[in-house]
């Protein structure tokens, strides 16, 4: 009896142990499905940062390159190549102009290209590095991708060295790896400091808000539209666009604004009234991003707990798992925050010299989003 008992407690050890280690090489080889906070290592951007005195360029890129995330910047989600894309600097703080990709089918940091030569150390306007790049700025949340087109948009943002606005319309072509100054025709929205933007999937165009109009910019004809009269806005906030009730959304500075970007909208702005969130409301530039599944507008601006907004009844729900990321980049969240969508999950670039993390809500849907109409597919003409 004594030796079965042995036996019978060896293959219950051993079958835990099975169950442990096969638990562990799962949550290695990708991010788990289990609810909460998870880091994601080897995955913190300065690593893949250019040495100091790149190709004998006498500027300390390493030294420097933390700025990239803590100097007012934002980011947007490649969904064709599941990545989260990080671009900028800017002003006094880091004249690199490389661009940085968390790339979640890998689970790594990549850095996509080389900072253009010489760099940007005086006071220029709109300078255009080595004849082919823009030069490194504060994008704030002037930047999105367009998957109708595969390109990085990026509009706007304070200037490398000298922190002039920018008023330049740029994009960034995936397929051949190079930037194209788009110089629109139309109504240019201007030299303005913490534009916001975020890209319609209905409609292939990137919506953006200065600090007083309400714009849309469409590639394929090249052209800014204005849409609003004058309509100003604190800058210090953050958008993202939820498809199913074509609404462009803004969070921050103590305000929630919205308007319909439907086909035939007025574009009459709405200040929406809501409860439960005053922590993210009340912030500057909080992470924000649409989840489909869910259908929420999701909010992060440091510590342990995300929030959820309904559009519909104006009530944010917010939930806490511990191990996240600590305090927020003071300078903003904006899109380095952003929804993934084959992973139903979300992932997280807050520090240059922190791994990036990821973050998923239970399996249960929130009350009112079942049945909630599918967010459209990405149209591929306009």
């Amino acid at each position: 009896m004594r030796m079965k008992s042995l036996l019978r407690s060896l293959i219950i050890l051993s079958t835990t142990l099975i169950l442990t280690l096969s638990a562990v090489c799962s949550d290695a080889a990708g991010i788990p499905t289990t609810p909460g906070w998870r880091q994601i290592p080897n995955t913190d951007l300065q690593t893949q940062c250019p040495p100091n005195n790149f190709n004998n360029s006498g500027y300390d890129f390493f030294d420097y390159c933390r700025y990239v995330t803590e100097a007012w910047n934002g980011g947007a989600f490649d969904t064709k190549r599941n990545r989260l894309i990080i671009w900028g600097g800017g002003h006094a703080n880091y004249s690199g102009n490389e661009i940085y990709a968390l790339d979640l089918n890998t689970l790594t940091m990549q850095r996509l290209n080389d900072p253009g030569l010489p760099v940007v150390t005086a006071g220029q306007p709109e300078a255009i590095v080595n004849g082919t790049q823009p030069n490194s700025r504060h994008t704030y949340d002037g930047i999105a991708y367009m998957a109708n087109i595969d390109r990085l948009f990026v509009y706007g943002g304070s200037l490398t060295y000298s922190g002039y606005a920018s008023n330049g319309t740029w994009t960034f072509n995936f397929a051949t790896n190079k930037w194209q100054n788009m110089n629109p025709s139309g109504d240019n929205p201007g030299y303005d400091y913490g534009d916001v933007s975020a890209y319609d999937p209905n409609s292939g165009k990137v919506f953006l808000h200065s600090n007083h109009y309400l714009f849309s910019y469409n590639f394929t004809a090249n052209t800014w539209t204005r849409l609003t009269d004058n309509n100003p806005i604190d800058y210090h906030l953050s958008a993202t666009l939820d498809p199913v009730r074509k609404k462009f959304v803004m969070v921050g500075a103590g305000r929630v604004y919205t308007y319909d970007v439907s086909a035939g909208s007025t574009y009459a702005r709405t200040t929406l009234v809501t409860s439960g969130g005053d922590a993210i409301v009340s912030s500057s530039y909080p992470g924000l991003a649409y989840d489909s599944v869910r259908d929420r507008i999701v909010a992060w601006n440091g510590g342990d707990t995300v929030y959820s907004l309904n559009l519909d009844t104006g009530v944010w729900a917010s939930v806490t798992y511990s191990g996240g990321p600590g305090t927020a980049v003071p300078t903003g969240t904006f899109d380095r925050w952003s929804y993934v969508p084959t992973l139903n999950a979300f992932v997280l670039v807050n520090m240059a010299r922190q791994n990036a993390y990821s973050f998923r809500f239970s399996s249960s849907t929130p009350s009112g989003a079942q049945g909630a109409p599918a967010a459209p597919s990405d149209v591929r003409v306009q």
